[in-house]
C-alpha cells in the first residue's frame, strides 16, 4: 500500500533506521544453516586454478622491434591508467571526437566517417570487406605476402568472387598490371596492402585511385604498416577506404582498428541490398556510436557494444603525440631511422628479400638469414643478450628463414636503430647462433 501523499510513481528507498524491526519478519537473517541445494553437484565447484593464486608472472622488459607490435610511446602506455568514467559522460564523447580529428590529421583526409573499431587489424580488414561486399561481388586483391593472402581469404568467406592478383616473393604489382585487371574484371572493390610486412614489400599507390575511378571500382587500402611512417594523403590519392591498427607507428598497443570511409564508399554501403553480416562492425551503426550520425528515434544514446575507455585513452594520446611532433617531422624521423638500418644491413653484407631498393617497405628490414646461421638462434641471442625482440619472418614463405626488424613509433630514432644493428652484428658473429 502507498502511504498518504505518496505518488504511485515516486518510490523512495528508506534507510534501515526508518524501518521498524518488527516489520522485517521473515526477512531477518536466519540463524540456522541454509537448506542444501536440490542439485548437489552445484555445491562441488571445480578446484581453484593454482596458476591464478599469485600475481601474473610477466616477462622481462625489452625492446619490441620484430616488425609486429612495437614499443609503445610512454605517453600512450601511461594513458591506459587514466580514470575511466561512464561512456555517456561529456568527457567520453569529447575523447571520441578528438580521436576522429587525430585520425583525419594523420590520413590527411576530411572524411566524416573516420573512427576506430574495437579489435585487431584483422578486425578492420574483415569490417571493411563486410561493409563493402555483398554475395557474388567481384573483389580484386593484390596478393604478395601472408596478410594479403588472408585478405583474399576473408573476402572469399564473405561470399565474394575473388580475383587474386598474385606476385612472387619480393615483388609488387605495377600500375599497368592493376589497370589491366580493372579493365578485364571490373571488380566492385580493389583491396591492396600499402605495406606487406611479411615480405617487406611497399606497394606504390600513385595513379591507382584514378584508375579505380575510371572503372567504377572502390579502392580499399590496408595502411597498417605505413600510416604515420610515410606520407599518406587519402583524399588526394583518391583512396575510398583505409584500415589501420594501433600498435605500430601510431605508437599504442593492440586493441583498436582505425578506419576511414569516403563519401563515395558510404553512399555505396547505404544502397546495399542486404545489411552487413556483422552487426558490431556495421559502419552505419558505428557512426551513431561515434556521434557521426544521430541516434535512432528510440535511442537516447547509441550503445552498439561495450567500449574500452582505456584503449581510447591510448589511441588519443598516441595521436596527440604525433600532433605535438608534427606529421611531417614524424615522417622524416621514420625515414631517417629506416634508411640507417637499410644502409647498415648492406654494409654487413646481408641479402634483402626484396631486391629492388625502391620496393622495400620503409621501417621493416627483412633479410635472409646468412648461410651457416640459424634464424631462431639469432633472434634468441638478440633477446637473451640484448633484450631486443626480432622475428624470423612471419607466415610462409619467410618464417624461420629470415630476420625481420621493425622500427615504428617510439623505436623510430637513430639511437635505437644504431643499438639494434650493433646488437644484430654481434648476434650474427657469435658462434652461439651457428646452425
Amino acid at each position: 500500500m502507498l502511504s498518504e501523499g505518496q505518488s504511485s510513481v515516486e518510490y523512495h528507498l528508506r534507510s534501515p533506521k526508518d524501518v521498524n524491526s518488527t516489520s522485517l519478519g521473515s526477512l531477518e537473517s536466519p540463524t540456522s544453516s541454509p537448506e542444501p541445494f536440490e542439485n548437489e553437484s552445484i555445491r562441488k565447484p571445480l578446484p581453484v586454478p593454482k596458476c591464478l593464486s599469485n600475481r601474473a608472472a610477466t616477462g622481462e622488459k625489452g625492446m619490441l622491434a620484430g616488425g609486429g607490435a612495437c614499443t609503445p610511446y610512454p605517453r600512450s602506455f601511461e594513458a591506459m591508467k587514466l580514470a575511466c568514467p561512464g561512456m555517456y559522460y561529456t568527457y567520453a564523447k569529447t575523447i571520441r571526437k578528438e580521436i576522429m580529428e587525430g585520425l583525419r590529421y594523420i590520413l590527411q583526409t576530411k572524411n566524416q566517417y573516420t573512427f576506430a573499431y574495437h579489435g585487431s587489424g584483422s578486425t578492420g580488414t574483415t569490417a571493411v570487406m563486410d561493409n563493402l561486399i555483398e554475395q557474388g561481388d567481384k573483389v580484386a586483391v593484390g596478393v604478395y605476402g601472408h596478410w594479403s593472402s588472408i585478405a583474399a581469404d576473408i573476402a572469399e568467406r564473405l561470399g565474394a568472387n575473388v580475383i587474386r592478383l598474385k606476385k612472387p616473393l619480393g615483388s609488387r604489382l605495377t600500375l599497368e598490371e592493376i589497370e589491366k585487371a580493372l579493365s578485364e574484371h571490373k571488380p566492385k572493390v580493389l583491396y591492396l596492402l600499402h605495406g606487406e610486412s611479411t615480405t617487406g614489400i611497399l606497394q606504390p599507390l600513385d595513379g591507382i585511385g584514378e584508375a579505380c575511378e575510371k572503372y567504377g571500382t572502390i579502392l580499399a587500402v590496408d595502411l597498417v604498416s605505413t600510416v604515420a611512417q610515410i606520407p599518406i594523403e587519402m583524399d588526394r590519392m583518391k583512396i575510398d577506404v583505409v584500415m589501420m591498427n594501433t600498435q605500430k607507428a601510431i605508437g599504442g598497443v593492440v586493441g583498436l582498428a582505425p578506419v576511414s570511409y569516403s563519401p563515395k564508399a558510404i553512399a555505396i554501403i547505404r544502397n546495399r541490398k542486404t545489411p552487413p553480416r556483422v552487426y558490431q562492425t556495421d559502419v552505419l551503426e558505428q557512426a551513431r556510436e561515434w556521434l557521426i550520425e544521430e541516434p535512432k528515434w528510440y535511442q537516447v544514446e547509441s550503445c552498439l557494444h561495450s567500449v574500452s575507455l582505456a584503449l581510447l585513452h591510448m589511441l588519443r594520446e598516441g595521436l596527440a603525440n604525433i600532433v605535438d611532433e608534427g606529421i611531417e617531422n614524424v615522417w622524416a624521423r621514420h625515414d631517417q631511422s629506416s634508411r640507417y638500418i637499410f644502409d647498415r644491413a648492406e654494409e654487413m653484407g646481408l641479402e634483402f628479400v626484396v631486391p629492388v631498393k625502391e620496393d622495400r617497405l620503409p621501417g621493416t628490414l627483412l633479410v635472409k638469414c646468412p648461410k651457416g646461421k640459424d634464424a631462431y638462434k639469432v633472434t634468441g641471442y638478440m633477446w637473451d643478450k640484448h633484450r631486443i625482440e626480432l622475428s624470423t619472418g612471419f607466415g610462409p614463405p619467410t618464417i624461420g628463414k629470415c630476420i625481420r626488424v621493425g622500427l615504428f613509433g617510439e623505436n623510430a630514432r637513430l639511437d635505437v636503430a644504431e643499438t639494434i644493428m650493433d646488437a644484430l652484428k654481434d648476434s650474427l658473429s657469435s658462434p652461439e647462433t651457428n646452425a
